[in-house]
């Protein structure tokens, strides 16, 4: 059984302490978040985490910086980086040879008054959008930035004052925002990434279900607890890549899974999937195995083979 429970953002500031006795074990682990094929080399980003977190990179199986990384991207590549100081979501774009945008966004809404704003390379960006919410996501076609989010709804529970997602959005950075149905007797956690091609957009949920939205058509990819992280369109065909479980649980014991045209295509137990790419005929999936984020370990498969990364 699913257990609900609400995000909030709380208004008041919580304040937490230590003691020098505490023995609770380090929890060390990563995953890998982003994938692409430039050079018929294999390209991948994610996170390793422990007290902090940290964005790496990875060529093939090899553990290589930054500056190495961003140099083998294509052009116009967008990856995603870690959770920074501010607990801000992070994706990068490489707009030429030499130079790359950051893109931050909230995870919760904080306000109800003026207009929601993201960061770009560490400055504040304002929109016409009204508050309380938050963009979540960015996509770029043809050089133009789309982006996914959320309206939040004000609530007050024992814990205090705060925000939760109420209403999916869909915003193509000029207009008035695109609102996406949710079904009353779904619980609604927010939205998890964007992608537009010629005719369409994608809109990745966070509900009890694994879904997308194709432009304001809600897809329900199976009735078990997942969740759908990254989509992509190549020749038609639409991948949504992410995990589902089977024992319909929201805590561990997931499978890694990419859903073609709405049909299941499992990779593997005990692991969880963050990034598809498609090379002609081959499919690059990454994210990590483990049974719970104690045990992550990145990885990524090709066409279900799957490739550990150090």
């Amino acid at each position: 059984m699913i257990k609900k429970f609400f995000i909030l953002i709380l208004i008041s500031v919580a304040t937490s302490c230590s003691n020098d006795d505490d023995t609770t074990p380090e929890i060390k682990g990563s995953f890998a978040n982003s994938i692409f094929i430039n050079n018929e080399k294999v390209l991948s980003s994610g996170v390793e985490f422990s007290n902090t977190r940290t964005t790496t990179y990875w060529i093939d199986h090899s553990a290589v910086d930054s500056t190495t990384f961003v140099a083998a991207l294509e052009t116009g590549s967008v990856y995603r980086g870690t959770v920074d100081d501010a607990f801000r979501k992070a994706f990068v774009s490489k707009t030429s040879s030499a130079q790359a945008d950051l893109y931050s966004f909230n995870q919760g809404a904080f306000k109800a008054a003026g207009t929601i704003g993201y960061f770009k390379n560490s400055n504040l960006e304002t929109t016409t959008i009204s508050n309380p919410g938050i963009l979540s996501a960015i996509h770029f076609y043809k050089k133009q930035a789309y982006f996914c989010g959320h309206f939040s709804e004000e609530v007050v529970t024992e814990a205090g004052a705060g925000f939760r997602p109420d209403i999916p959005f869909f915003w193509d950075g000029s207009a008035e925002v695109v609102e996406l149905p949710v079904s009353q007797d779904a619980f609604f956690r927010g939205v998890s990434c964007v992608f537009v091609d010629e005719d369409n957009f994608y809109v990745g949920g966070k509900m009890p279900f694994p879904m997308y939205w194709k432009n304001t058509e809600l897809i329900q990819l199976g009735s078990l607890f997942g969740e759908v992280n990254q989509i992509t369109v190549n020749k038609g065909d639409v991948y949504a890549v992410g995990y589902y479980n089977k024992n319909d649980s929201n805590s561990t014991g997931n499978t890694a899974c990419y859903w073609k045209n709405e049909e299941l295509v499992e990779l593997e137990d005990d692991a969880q999937a963050t990034g598809i790419y498609i090379d002609g005929t081959d499919v690059y999936v990454c994210g990590s195995t483990g049974r719970d984020q104690a045990s992550y370990k990145a990885c990524y498969w090709k066409n279900g083979v799957r490739v550990a990364l150090p």
